[in-house]
């Protein structure tokens, strides 16, 4: 018997513990390899379901030795069909007629004792030590894995085992809970596809008690892989679903063969393909053949009640076909709308819901698949869609459906379930039952609140709660509290709403098995998830409820209801994300003085506002998967920046810190805004850099094809500076005006001379090239420049010329003392003047290049240096 509290079992490779709703629970019964069938492992209220619903709030249990016929000492075969139509009847009995369709769930006295081989054995499971294989198995197989060991009689152990022929799933069951012989040797003869295909079976040879052999079809099943996987499926995985299992089950029908109990956690995926899932449907440990339907009597209550039609929730549960296809549509609404059609997992609730009115099918938004569920979960089993209507559905067809029956909502309590206690009158119904009023409260938590808040109904409803003091199975003193902060202990004080950690505490108590809620929203692991992605888009709703979680400890109060298993720990993983967000952005801030320059517009984008506020939330709720997705994106973020940005680094540097990598998605933006500026100054530059290498190459480039013309130019001025000394001397030696002994002295300095000077101005026009060396910096601009004024002097006419001429005097006077007395005076005096002159151009040619390049990086700090073309100037 399987129970919607349970979460699917491990897969071949996993273990018991490694299950939780938040990844810390362990109360999740193992389902092995896929090969066997999950059965409960509940306390209390659940274990009591395995023999059928559970009793109402006030019903006595039954006796531990009522019909307990079924307590076998040795295996013994079923009792011969009187008729296809009357399965378990004797002879005087007439079968259920077909108005036992509309009855309600079975009550505990009306069914056998779900452990009845262990009560007749005083509570000991006669396997002995199902830690270990069967001691019949153990030459034949080795054990590799225990994947259950089971905790009633009525659980089948589970086994990893290794033989010649390979890895197999083993199955022990006990002798009074064996699976139906006929399903066994239907499944056994041949394999079929996407069905269990059993290689051996046995009714005594596991220590005297059954067992089977199954291949192992997979590590993952559809439960598992939809947990994985929040949200709607992928249409392709649905059609491959529902294609093979429409398959599966034609197949497993055509046998005779009802498997009362197709939930997500028995479909195995042996491929995660969404359009090949190659899918297997498992666990026949409750499936019956049975030719024709039937009410079952004397008989274990089996099934998941979530995914169990309105005929398999009644007290006697009907054995049909259609069963299996309801089950089949509540897998379909599931996987298309993202979450189960029913919110509760209790089962009470659940089979209220299913027994009173059609699943909430509004989140399945393709018409298609809607059309299937409509079809599949018709509440009239005689209209409810079969193998053929999915047969021509799968080919693009739209069958006929029944008018859809959307039925009325589950009704209150009957006055006669408790005799003894006052109705509670809310919202103009009566409830006797609490864990009804629980639903209602949560349910309709304004008009709660509001009733509360009136003296009046406060008071009203304290003195229904005194009713039950002293019941036994609740908590007395948590019922002291609640009235404690209920009744005022001022009369004259006018009444106040109460907390929402006080309506909270009071639900719980009133139902203690209600699903996990706050103000009707489900909080177990998929209702918290949709309800922070809509805060996320900006719901007002959404965002209220999560103020009210943030200053109000609520969750850890639904810690202990089912489906709120985990939420005391992922409150305290927001809290530690909440203290340590304002230290970690004051960090970053304080790192990067590009951020601290923008820090109104930081904290402005890191303010933990409602959204924001519920992303811290989501992180706390299920940190693997937000790990994973925040070290993806920002390692994407990271390799597509520009430029590295330090700050950014150092944020994701942690793969494992969730606060940091979620201030690192957050602040993305300005890292990119940051890279994108650096890598713009770094183009800047390249071009810049690029510009200045072009400029060096034309600039030499020019430089070669100017320095002949340059050299050309120290030529002529050197030869024009030589020539006036060399005609000097050569007239002296002539006219005779100087001694011999001078002018032999001048020739001899004056070859060594020229050479000097026309080797200091072709080594000058060399350094300084064009187009700095001339006319601004050669011996030839310098001759020319000085020349000019004297050209004009001499052009000049009028009687000034004689004036002026006397100027001319002084000139000729020295060149005639020189002439005459000292002719090596010029070749000494010229190159001594050049020698100085040479070393005066360069000093400034130096001084000139310096200070171009000063004033192009004051222009540009920080870009590279680089040399500015000379523009031409006077000279210097």
């Amino acid at each position: 018997m399987t129970h919607p509290h349970e979460q699917p079992p491990p897969t071949e490779s996993e273990d018991d513990e490694d299950y939780g709703a938040y990844g810390d629970d362990e109360r999740y019964a193992a389902h092995g390899d896929h090969g066997y069938h999950r059965e409960q492992g509940e306390p209390e209220e659940q274990r009591a379901h395995d023999a059928g619903p559970p009793p109402t709030e006030y019903e006595e249990p039954p006796p531990s030795a009522a019909t307990t016929t079924v307590g076998l000492t040795e295996p013994e075969e079923p009792p011969p069909s009187v008729g296809a139509s009357a399965v378990g009847l004797t002879e005087h009995e007439e079968p259920l007629p077909p108005a036992a369709a509309t009855m309600a769930g079975p009550t505990e006295d009306e069914i056998p004792s779900a452990a009845p081989a262990q009560v007749a054995h005083g509570g000991r499971d006669l396997r002995g030590d199902t830690g270990a294989l069967p001691v019949s198995l153990r030459d034949r197989f080795r054990l590799r894995a225990v994947l259950r060991r089971p905790d009633h009689p009525h659980q089948a152990a589970v086994y990893r085992v290794e033989d010649e022929r390979g890895s197999h799933i083993l199955k022990w069951y006990h002798r009074g809970h064996a699976p139906d012989r006929r399903v066994w040797e239907a499944l056994r003869d041949r394999p079929r596809r996407h069905l269990t295909h059993f290689t051996e079976t046995g009714d005594t040879g596991a220590d005297g008690h059954p067992y089977d052999l199954a291949p192992s079809y997979g590590e993952t099943d559809l439960d598992g892989y939809l947990r994985d996987n929040p949200g709607p499926a992928d249409p392709v995985l649905i059609h491959s679903v529902v294609r093979q299992l429409h398959e599966a089950l034609t197949t497993l029908h055509e046998l005779n063969i009802v498997h009362r109990d197709i939930s997500p956690a028995n479909v195995v995926l042996g491929s995660l393909d969404p359009a090949a899932p190659d899918l297997v449907l498992v666990d026949f440990a409750v499936s019956a053949h049975e030719p024709n339907e039937r009410y079952t009597r004397d008989e274990r209550w089996v099934g998941t009640a979530l995914y169990m039609s309105p005929q398999a929730s009644l007290r006697h549960q009907l054995i049909h076909p259609p069963a299996d296809w309801w089950s089949l549509g509540m897998i379909v609404a599931e996987m298309a709308g993202g979450r189960h059609p029913v919110r509760f997992t209790d089962n009470d609730f659940v089979r209220e819901e299913i027994s009173s009115r059609a699943p909430d099918l509004s989140l399945v938004t393709d018409h298609r698949l809607r059309l299937l569920c409509m079809g599949l979960l018709t509440r009239d089993p005689d209209h409810r869609w079969g193998t053929d209507e999915v047969a021509q559905w799968l080919v693009g067809g739209s069958p006929p459906i029944a008018p859809w029956e959307a039925g009325t909502a589950p009704g209150v309590s009957d006055p006669e379930d408790a005799p003894d206690i006052e109705p509670f009158a809310f919202l103009d119904e009566h409830y006797t039952r609490p864990k009804q009023l629980a639903r209602a409260f949560s349910e309709n938590w304004r008009p709660a609140r509001q009733l509360l808040s009136r003296r009046r109904g406060r008071g009203e409803f304290t003195r229904w709660l005194r009713q039950f003091e002293g019941a036994p199975d609740r908590d007395a003193d948590e019922l002291a509290a609640l009235l404690g902060l209920l009744e005022s202990h001022h009369p004259a004080a006018a009444p106040r709403e109460p907390k929402p950690v006080t309506m909270v505490r009071l639900i719980s108590w009133l139902g203690p098995t209600l699903d996990a809620s706050y103000r009707g929203v489900p909080l177990d692991h998929a209702g918290l998830g949709e309800l922070l992605r809509e805060a996320g888009r900006g719901d007002e709703f959404a965002l209220s409820m999560v103020a009210d979680l943030r200053d109000h400890t609520i969750l850890p109060l639904l810690d202990s209801r089912p489906g709120g298993e985990g939420l005391a720990e992922v409150q305290q993983r927001w809290l530690t994300a909440r203290s340590r967000w304002q230290h970690t952005v004051d960090e970053v801030l304080h790192e990067s003085p590009w951020l601290r320059d923008r820090r109104a517009e930081v904290r402005a984008a890191t303010r933990l506002d409602g959204s924001r506020l519920a992303a811290l939330l989501s992180l706390a709720a299920a940190p693997t998967a937000h790990r994973r997705r925040l070290q993806e994106r920002t390692a994407r973020i990271q390799a597509a920046l520009p430029q590295p940005v330090a700050w950014y680094g150092r944020l994701v540097r942690d793969p494992e810190d969730l606060v940091r990598l979620q201030l690192a998605e957050w602040l993305a933006g300005f890292a990119e805004q940051e890279s994108s500026e650096a890598q713009g100054r770094l183009d800047g530059e390249r071009a810049l850099l690029r510009q200045e290498r072009d400029l060096d190459v034309a600039t030499l480039w020019v430089r070669r094809q100017d320095m002949l013309p340059t050299l050309g130019w120290a030529l002529g001025g050197a030869v024009a500076f030589v020539f006036p000394w060399i005609f000097v001397i050569g007239l002296g030696d002539l006219v005779g005006w100087p001694a011999q002994r001078a002018v032999v002295t001048a020739w001899m300095l004056a070859v060594p001379a020229a050479a000097a000077v026309l080797a200091l101005e072709l080594w000058t026009a060399y350094r300084i090239g064009s187009p700095g060396y001339h006319p601004d910096r050669s011996l030839a601009g310098l001759l020319i420049d000085r020349a000019l004024p004297v050209a004009r002097f001499i052009r000049r006419p009028g009687s000034r010329f004689p004036v002026q001429g006397l100027l001319i005097l002084p000139v000729i006077a020295l060149l005639w003392a020189t002439v005459a007395y000292a002719p090596w005076v010029w070749p000494l005096a010229t190159v001594a003047v050049l020698v100085w002159w040479t070393w005066h151009r360069l000093r400034c040619w130096r001084r000139y290049m310096a200070e171009l390049r000063g004033r192009d990086e004051r222009h540009r700090p920080g870009r590279p240096r680089a040399a500015a073309p000379p523009t031409p100037g006077r000279f210097i």
